[in-house]
């Protein structure tokens, strides 16, 4: 049987979650044992008539980061895929997202990220590919990429710019050129509303937009609205144009708005350009769409990638909703391209 990837996965701890994450400062609260339990109660039981509340599924996603190491973590997640199923995982820098104080520095993350790679090298047939998340705001963030990949071996570089960059930033075009040259992998998250943003002042939030390249629409918009302009897919034209050799992959495809168009006409032009379906297949009524995308449409099949965004999907559904749901509904031969031959190509 030829090895599953799951191209999008996430194992940072609560340690890594900034205090004001969540409203009230609750991520702090809720990693105290009798917190959480205390807390899960009161949610749980807030909206009998929902069993979708926001705010409990939220405490089921924070309830995977209380495990207490990425290890744990990454084992919740493994023990739900085939045997030999590799993973590329996500670290998240959330130190310059406005939203307070993180417990540990976003370097501790990576060191353990990179220990928990070498300890599966030998156990589980190098289950663990780990990419490395760059925020340019972050001081000597290019010492820290070239200490990833050259020193630490990690094999790609995570953007995430709702949080508050552009990926046309000019203090990133140095590590594009690095990455077109080395053919090391680019993944950018590129949906138009996620619950990791800037979650700093509404006036510097304005003061940051000012770099955008598109016309923004002020009027009636929250910053969760406005902030997804930062991660707008035209701003990655501006990067394919200037770097065509350059393999960028933007996660998250198929939540059926404006910038599936946008994005498919951009898989079209860029033949470097790819997708993945990570978090976006957590509501089953998008499966049909994805399905007649990888039958009919050629370029779109040979550039889409699975991934499920564990432990963020835990917000949305469940983990073998993607492992085991998706795959039956898609049939072999199309999960075989998405979760097989797509990621080996993506990441050579």
């Amino acid at each position: 049987m030829e090895t599953l990837y799951n191209c999008h996965i996430h194992t940072f701890t609560e340690k890594d979650i900034p205090d004001k994450f969540l409203p009230l400062r609750l991520v702090r609260f809720i990693a105290r044992q009798e917190g959480y339990e205390w807390l899960a109660f009161i949610l749980h039981n807030a909206n009998p008539f929902s069993e979708r509340d926001a705010l409990d599924r939220y405490l089921s996603f924070v309830k995977t980061g209380r495990l207490g190491s990425q290890r744990l973590v990454f084992e919740e997640c493994l023990k739900q895929y085939p045997t030999g199923t590799k993973f590329i995982i996500h670290p998240m820098d959330m130190a310059y997202m406005g939203a307070g104080n993180v417990p540990r520095d976003y370097i501790e993350q990576l060191i353990e990220l990179k220990r928990m790679r070498d300890a599966y090298k030998d156990i589980s047939n190098d289950a663990v590919i780990p990419f490395v998340h760059i925020d340019p705001r972050r001081p000597g963030h290019y010492e820290l990429f070239m200490q990833a990949i050259e020193q630490w071996g990690f094999r790609g570089v995570k953007l995430y710019p709702p949080i508050g960059v552009f990926p046309y930033d000019k203090r990133l075009m140095k590590i594009y050129e690095y990455c077109e040259n080395k053919r090391v992998p680019v993944l950018a998250h590129c949906t138009a509303g996620n619950p990791v943003y800037w979650k700093g002042s509404h006036k510097q939030l304005i003061r940051m937009l000012q770099d955008c390249l598109l016309r923004i629409d002020y009027e009636g918009k929250t910053d969760k609205e406005l902030c997804s302009y930062f991660t707008h897919p035209l701003g990655y034209k501006i990067v394919m144009n200037n770097f065509p050799d350059l393999k960028v992959c933007l996660a998250h495809f198929g939540r059926e708005t404006e910038w599936d168009s946008i994005i498919l006409d951009m898989i079209d032009k860029y033949e470097n350009l790819y997708v993945d379906i990570s978090y976006s297949m957590s509501d089953e009524n998008h499966w049909a769409k994805l399905k007649v995308l990888l039958s009919t449409n050629k370029r779109f099949a040979e550039r889409c990638l699975f991934g499920s965004d564990f432990y963020m999907v835990k917000i949305e559904c469940t983990e073998k909703q993607f492992g085991i749901k998706l795959r039956a509904y898609l049939g072999e031969e199309l999960f075989h391209k998405i979760a097989v031959i797509n990621p080996i190509k993506y990441l050579d």
